[in-house]
């Protein structure tokens, strides 16, 4: 064991302190300033990851943490943190990123938008099993399960779901997940190896799919969720992306249409489109819309959501191998990538469409900061990064970053 004096927090959760011989060590659960007492037990070629023993002089941001499971479970990182502190933290790190990797100012970054509920906030989750088939969450570094009998990051009607399943522990299912859409059926998605499905039975109102070899089963019920958000209304099938947490969602739109003034002659492209959830709320203020989208299952959603609309042509494909194909100069292009960010192909052909605007989401800002830094080079213009608190208590940051071409 050895003390440390953490410097500042770092994405991924942990704050960074540097040992006397100036090797790195990384320390989740801790806060600038604080001096540490570690024990060291993880090891790269570069860095050392620290479990923190003891904290002498707390930050007077720390606080106790609300969740029984909490460094036991991985899935929280910022719980021991004051909430508008988290806000700042994420706002910092966003800056650091991008300056490092991107070499990008910070003078356009906004003030991390707080979460209207930064717990009982998320209506998706996915749980794995227990050798005794009990749901709960993987420990941090490790594929061990920690049951779990309630989780605070959950809509209530969630943690009453899980309450109330249990499993036999020889199902053979790999991974259940549990959505709600606040209209009173919940949907029980289940992913297994065999080409039969678990016995299953229930005595209240649940949408329930098994996913295996063969595909799909409706075992029970509707094999999608219904979500309401600012007077539009998705349906989102159980192996479909949704937005999960929906006060952010309804302010991500609110931001779209605030910064983006849609006009009547506009040709948008929607890439990486899902269900249609940017699509359905300008759809009717823009004269043409082409939607690409990888996800068989969304884009049987997204014909669904906007089949009211014939000025809108959809593409099922990766983005990378569908857009370089295209011969399209869209006015405005709406691009919302995976973690991993726009692929290389995407970019080039991005670019080389030529829009005027571009709003660009993201859930990861390294991959930010590498795309911003390629489009900036082309001669675009950040005029804003807004920062959202889509997964409040995590280290998660979610970002709108709106683009204009400089002519």
């Amino acid at each position: 064991m050895f003390d440390i004096v953490v410097e500042q927090m770092i994405y991924g959760g942990s704050g960074i302190a540097r040992m006397d011989n100036g090797r790195i060590v990384l320390v989740p659960f801790t806060l600038p300033g604080e001096k540490v007492t570690i024990e060291a037990f993880n090891e790269s070629n570069r860095n050392l990851t620290g479990k923190p023993i003891q904290i002498e002089y707390p930050n007077v941001n720390r606080v106790d943490p609300p969740c029984p499971y909490y460094s036991l479970c991985g899935g929280c990182h910022y719980q021991h943190v004051d909430y508008s502190f988290q806000l700042e933290i994420k706002k910092q790190i966003l800056k650091e990123q991008l300056e490092r990797l991107g070499g990008l100012g910070n003078s356009y970054i906004q003030a991390t938008v707080a979460s209207p509920r930064n717990l009982n906030y998320r209506n998706h989750v996915q749980f794995h099993l227990d050798s005794t088939g009990k749901p709960g969450f993987q420990k941090a570094l490790s594929h061990d399960v920690i049951p779990i009998e309630k989780c605070l990051l959950l809509e209530e009607p969630l943690n009453e779901l899980l309450r109330s399943l249990s499993f036999e522990s020889d199902t053979g299912l790999s991974r259940i997940a549990l959505r709600d859409d606040g209209q009173g059926t919940p949907v029980l998605f289940m992913t297994g190896d065999s080409k039969n499905p678990p016995e299953f039975a229930v005595d209240f109102p649940l949408n329930v799919v098994y996913r295996g070899p063969v595909g799909d089963m409706v075992l029970s019920g509707e094999n999608f969720n219904l979500f309401d958000i600012n007077g539009k209304r998705f349906q989102v099938s159980a192996g479909s992306f949704f937005q999960t947490n929906r006060d952010i969602a309804s302010c991500m739109i609110d931001l779209l249409m605030e910064n983006l003034k849609f006009g009547k002659t506009d040709t948008v492209l929607d890439c990486y489109c899902g269900v249609g959830f940017f699509s359905a709320f300008i759809a009717d203020k823009v004269q043409k819309i082409i939607g690409i989208e990888s996800s068989e299952d969304a884009c049987s959603d997204f014909a669904i959501n906007l089949d009211e609309y014939d000025h809108i042509d959809l593409y099922q494909g990766y983005v990378e191998h569908v857009l370089p194909e295209l011969d399209l100069h869209p006015d405005i292009v709406i691009i919302d990538p995976p973690r991993a960010g726009i692929a290389p192909a995407a970019i080039k052909a991005l670019i080389k469409s030529n829009p005027k605007k571009i709003a660009y989401i993201s859930c990861d800002p390294s991959t930010l900061a590498r795309d911003l830094k390629i489009l900036v080079s082309s001669n675009y213009v950040i005029q804003k990064i807004i920062p959202m608190d889509m997964f409040s208590q995590t280290y998660h940051i979610e970002t709108m970053t709106f683009l204009t071409k400089n002519e």
